[in-house]
């Protein structure tokens, strides 16, 4: 824009001096835009890759940058009749560009400098040496006219042919991040639905390891070895299932997508998977009226978090656990995990659930349960709450945001029914 606005004053000098006849100072003027020109080729040298790579241009430069074009214009209009020349309405391009370039607090500094040149313009300046001056307005007008519309015409081409390659990579850009997030999504899924898996069957895992442990000490088969194989097959059975779950949910179509569930088939399915991983384990489920209408987002991972609060609930009272689930404001599903075993030791409730904290025997336990169950819930804008039980064990409260709700029955203890699920 420099050059151009460069070529396009010397071009209208020399047509004002020449075939206009208008004798304007041109020494001056050269002067000022050689300087002028000798000042853009310093920039451009500036601006090259290796400069640019060495100092990034910072707002006060490019402020300075702008500054420079107000003193130029300045001396321009100077020699050539002040704030009456028609060129004046330059000052409110340098004043729109910073507006653009600048912050606003330097664009209000660039706006102050345009405003004061403009109103010294009218005290000093070089009038015009002009014979007739009603044809010499009408000429610079004309020729004001003509220059800026050149002027706007570039800035417009300019900044579309820019504009334009700016969509082309915001477009580019947005899809190539739309395909990371679906790759971080899947590979977070899978991550999370692996580490789910790894503790569901670490349950089954340890006490077939107690019952070999138990027939290899003895000399001889003891009296219950068929009790103990039927134990140890049932158990190799849960993690079977718990492999087949994995491997038929870790698809990249099923596990990378998001889809919309029924809240209260949601709830009847993690009931269900759990009755079937943990047959041993009573399971009392309580759930409130839902409307079918009622729906929340889900993957594979969201009741791999619910059974892993489930499986820890089971292992802390192996004789039952219960499950209490309800509506909460008309937009949040609350799922309640039950159990009555020795609760939350005070020194641990703080950390359990942000860190690998865990209240089972070693060898028995790590706590990432809890870990990824939070992370699988959170991810779905969910909370988990974790505190004692009333008349003792551990209570987990999960909260789960709901879409297009409708009319609910708010659940306490009298409003639920019973599903049968044992």
């Amino acid at each position: 824009m420099r050059w151009l606005a460069i070529g396009i004053v010397a071009a209208l000098v020399y047509s004002t001096h020449s075939a206009l006849d208008i004798h304007v100072p041109l020494a001056s003027l050269i002067a000022t835009l050689g300087a002028y020109a000798l000042v853009n080729a310093a920039s451009a040298l500036r601006l090259q890759d290796a400069w640019r790579e060495r100092f990034a241009v910072s707002e006060r430069e490019l402020l300075a940058q702008l500054l420079i074009d107000v003193a130029a214009l300045s001396a321009l209009l100077y020699f050539t009749g002040g704030a009456v020349n028609p060129f004046a309405v330059c000052y409110l391009l340098i004043v729109l560009y910073a507006s653009v370039a600048l912050p606003q607090r330097l664009a209000w500094s660039i706006a102050a400098a345009c405003m004061l040149s403009f109103a010294g313009l009218h005290l000093l300046r070089v009038p015009l040496p002009v014979s007739d001056p009603a044809s010499a307005d009408r000429t610079l007008n004309y020729s004001a006219h003509f220059a800026i519309y050149l002027a706007l015409a570039a800035l417009v081409a300019s900044g579309g042919v820019r504009l334009s390659e700016m969509r082309r990579l915001y477009l580019a850009r947005a899809a190539a991040d739309a395909q990371k997030e679906a790759r971080e999504r899947y590979l977070v899924g899978l991550a999370t639905l692996s580490a789910g898996t790894a503790h569901q069957m670490s349950t089954p895992l340890s006490t077939m390891a107690i019952v070999v442990g138990d027939l290899r000490d003895s000399g001889e088969p003891p009296q219950d070895w068929k009790q103990s194989i039927d134990m140890l097959w049932s158990q190799i059975q849960i993690c079977r299932r718990s492999l087949e779950a994995m491997a038929h949910s870790a698809d990249v179509e099923r596990l990378g997508k998001i889809q919309s569930l029924r809240a209260e088939q949601f709830v009847l399915d993690v009931a269900e998977r759990f009755g079937a991983l943990r047959p041993e384990v009573r399971l009392e489920l309580q759930c409130a009226r839902l409307d079918k209408a009622l729906t929340l987002a889900s993957d594979p991972t969201l009741p791999q978090a619910l059974l892993n609060f489930l499986g820890n609930a089971a292992d802390a009272s192996p004789q039952s656990v219960r499950m209490r689930a309800w509506l909460k404001q008309e937009l949040l599903l609350v799922i309640e995990v039950l159990d009555r075993g020795p609760g939350i030791p005070p020194s641990l409730r703080e950390r359990i659930g942000n860190g690998l904290v865990t209240t089972k025997e070693s060898g028995r336990g790590s706590g990432a349960g809890v870990l990824i169950g939070r992370a699988a819930v959170e991810r779905f804008g969910g909370t988990v709450q974790i505190s004692d039980r009333r008349g003792g064990g551990t209570r987990v409260q999960v909260e789960l945001p709901l879409f297009r709700p409708h009319a609910a029955i708010k659940g306490e203890d009298d409003d639920y029914r019973q599903l049968g699920i044992a």
